[in-house]
């Protein structure tokens, strides 16, 4: 192969792994509006959030739980003052360090994933 072509393989290797990286997120943080993952009162239980809070004029929100990288569940809204709160116990009881809260807002950021503080997945 020529040299520029491998150079060129994997600048954009290395481009799509930084992307990629921002796009796992923390456990909870505020964009606008607070959202993320929400652990509940231990981290063993098996009760946690996906969670996106009211604010910045979107009408819809989307907040979905994923375990092991497996979709499991959602809630939808629509009301600018109702927060978007999918609770895991609604779809099942599972491993809370191998979840993962995928949350979009148009209004405020794009579609992106946090995990469960102490990730284990």
């Amino acid at each position: 192969m020529p040299r520029g072509l491998v150079l060129l393989a994997l600048v954009c290797a290395f481009s799509f792994g930084a992307i990629v990286r921002v796009a796992l997120a923390d456990n909870y943080h505020t964009a606008c509006v607070g959202h993320g993952f929400v652990s509940g009162a231990s981290q063993s239980d098996g009760s946690f959030f996906s969670r996106i809070e009211p604010g910045c004029g979107s009408t819809y929100r989307e907040c979905s739980i994923y375990v092991y990288g497996s979709y499991v569940g959602s809630q939808s809204v629509g009301d600018t003052g109702t927060s978007c709160n999918s609770w895991s116990r609604d779809f099942g009881n599972f491993t809370e360090c191998a979840s993962s809260a995928r949350v979009y807002d148009p209004a405020a950021f794009s579609t992106h994933y946090h995990n469960a503080p102490g990730w284990c997945g």
